[in-house]
């Protein structure tokens, strides 16, 4: 079931007014959305809801023994069996072919025959994002920053919440849990503002993201010897845009999903093509995981309590594992470590992490210069993160490298789209804050009536299949 299919609008408004009729009922209330939420993983594949059922078990148990003992050698067990038992999960449906494939490759060079057996299994959606939100809560009950949860059917509640279950945002216990204690109200501002997010989050996806990837995108990757080095280059500067069409777009509509729900969940991008540093690029594109990796692997690592090549580790290291973190490939593994040498880079120089435009409030010409730099090595890391193998990798780059500019393939359509879906980087930020104030402003009416024509014309506009979220694979 995906956002932008018919299928889920009919199961969201179904949801959405069982939910407000249960209002006055909290404990039912929270029951029936987690019993929803299962049931909307288990469209994808029923059987994997045991694995999140029994992962969440294991973190529950181990957060309610790690509160009742003092002993720091037992609480340290209980988070070493729950972060074995998240990992453990991670590791073998979504690293356990990579592994073998390594260990194959390891053995033909050192003539030794290493080999895994062959297993056939599916990928479960979201595997990514629900064990790292499980993670977090266990671990922040060791370090006691907040109290273990009584009610499994609550904690289970947190960990499968259907708007943000599949590709995040990765939300903290911390920030959930409570949220599910206070008695929901729904007011026509928020409702106004989810509205407004929604809309937004669907154009991104089915109007700029789609329509490039279906007429462009994949085609360049699919062919890139078939395309002149402007083409290829301008594919580069599309793909861009569509991931973080893609993906902002995904985390527009489950935040506008869960305010109408009565959740209110982090925000995942802040216009990162803004950023004028690899470091601001992070703090800006998927915020819930970078925060996450901050707070849960760079600062137990040490951060930047140390000499410059201690913090250079560190930042090497979390870098790395967020590659790998988004796919079992050395591709992703590449992309990752080269972010994660630039941002080293970047402190070797002492390169301002906030950038000049952010820390001045203006555009300097070396702010713009620094924006240019990060954002073309965003820009061409990106050809690791979507190539399927390195040797598309090398024939895009190769491709580049003819230096012939013909733009016989690319038609008005493209270019209309690119300017359509960078504009919205380059506009004062008072621009969408007017339009959404505007829009929740409107009678309830006018909202519904402007939401159905503004659909209808998404709907026009996009291409004939639904296309997945790029971020399910992960």
């Amino acid at each position: 079931m995906l956002f932008n299919s018919v299928q889920f609008g009919v199961f969201f408004f179904l949801v959405f007014v069982a939910a407000w009729a249960l209002a006055g009922r909290l404990t039912l209330r929270n029951r029936f959305l987690g019993l929803v939420s299962a049931v909307f993983y288990m469209a994808w594949s029923p059987v994997y809801i045991l694995l999140m059922l029994g992962s969440s078990g294991i973190d529950y148990v181990a957060a309610l023994a790690m509160e009742r003992w003092d002993q720091p050698r037992r609480r340290k067990v209980l988070l070493t069996v729950s972060m074995c038992a998240n990992l453990g999960l991670l590791f073998f449906f979504k690293y356990y072919h990579f592994t073998g494939s390594v260990l194959a490759d390891l053995g033909a060079l050192l003539g030794v025959p290493l080999q895994v057996p062959e297993l056939n299994f599916l990928l479960p959606v979201g595997i990514s994002f629900y064990t790292f939100q499980s993670m977090s809560y266990t671990i922040d009950v060791y370090r006691r920053k907040l109290p273990a949860e009584r009610s499994f059917l609550d904690f289970f509640m947190y960990v499968a919440f259907f708007p943000q279950l599949v590709a995040g945002p990765i939300v903290r216990a911390l920030d959930f849990l409570p949220q599910l204690r206070q008695q929901p109200r729904l007011e026509a501002k928020v409702a106004g503002e989810a509205l407004f997010l929604i809309m937004v989050g669907l154009g991104k996806k089915m109007v700029v993201g789609d329509l490039l990837a279906v007429n462009f995108v994949d085609r360049v990757f699919d062919f890139p010897g078939a395309w002149s080095s402007l083409e290829v280059l301008l594919g580069l500067y599309a793909y861009a845009l569509q991931i973080y069409c893609d993906f902002s777009g995904y985390s527009d509509i489950a935040i506008g999903t869960a305010l109408l729900l009565g959740f209110r969940l982090p925000q995942n991008f802040n216009l990162p093509y803004r950023a004028q540093s690899i470091s601001e690029f992070w703090r800006r594109w998927h915020m819930s995981l970078s925060t996450w990796l901050r707070d849960y692997l760079y600062f137990p690592l040490g951060g930047s309590r140390g000499t410059f090549w201690f913090t250079a580790r560190n930042v090497v290291i979390t870098m790395f594992l967020a590659g790998l973190w988004h796919g079992a490939a050395w591709t992703f593994v590449i992309w990752g470590l080269l972010h994660g040498l630039w941002m080293v880079l970047e402190r070797a120089l002492g390169i301002n992490q906030r950038g000049e435009a952010e820390a001045a409030g203006r555009w300097t010409l070396a702010a713009v210069l620094g924006w240019f730099l990060c954002f073309h090595f965003v820009l061409f890391t990106w050809v690791f993160f979507r190539a399927p193998d390195f040797g598309v990798a090398m024939e895009i780059f190769s491709a580049l490298g003819r230096l012939d500019f013909s733009l016989v393939g690319v038609g008005p359509e493209i270019f209309a789209l690119l300017g359509l879906g960078y504009l919205g980087h380059v506009l004062p930020d008072s621009v969408p804050r007017k339009a959404r104030d505007a829009f929740v402003a409107l009678p309830a009416p006018a909202q519904a009536m402007l939401c159905f024509l503004i659909v209808y014309g998404f709907s026009r506009l996009a291409v004939t299949d639904v296309v997945p979220f790029i971020y399910f694979q992960f």
